[in-house]
């Protein structure tokens, strides 16, 4: 997923924005293979939806924190997720030197 925001420690980021990229993956038991309905997984249309909010809402100064609130929306919408992994980028982010992307991830267990 890429969107335009408005996130990071500097004011001009905050001011101009930057493309992000989000990957998203997780893990859960569905029944939608045999019934092949959508009420049996996870709607993916909102999963994008609660992503580009966190996206486009409070800005953050962190891409960790860009992808601790998406972990949580998506958590708290599909509490039968088992595993979820959400990595953030920005592209070209301001360090001395020539970078195309900083990048984070960050994973979540039910279990731990």
């Amino acid at each position: 997923m890429t969107f335009r925001a408005f996130h990071g420690c500097r004011e001009d980021e905050k001011l101009n924005g930057n493309t992000f990229s989000v990957d998203f993956s997780g893990e859960f038991v569905s029944t939608a293979g045999n019934t092949d309905c959508l009420e049996d997984t996870v709607n993916y249309g909102k999963v994008y939806e609660l992503v580009a909010s966190v996206m486009g809402g409070e800005r953050c100064n962190l891409l960790e924190t860009l992808a601790s609130r998406i972990m949580e929306e998506v958590r708290t919408a599909f509490p039968q997720f088992l595993h979820i992994k959400v990595s953030v980028g920005k592209k070209n982010p301001p360090v001395a030197g020539p970078c195309e992307w900083s990048r984070i991830t960050t994973e979540w267990n039910r279990d731990e």
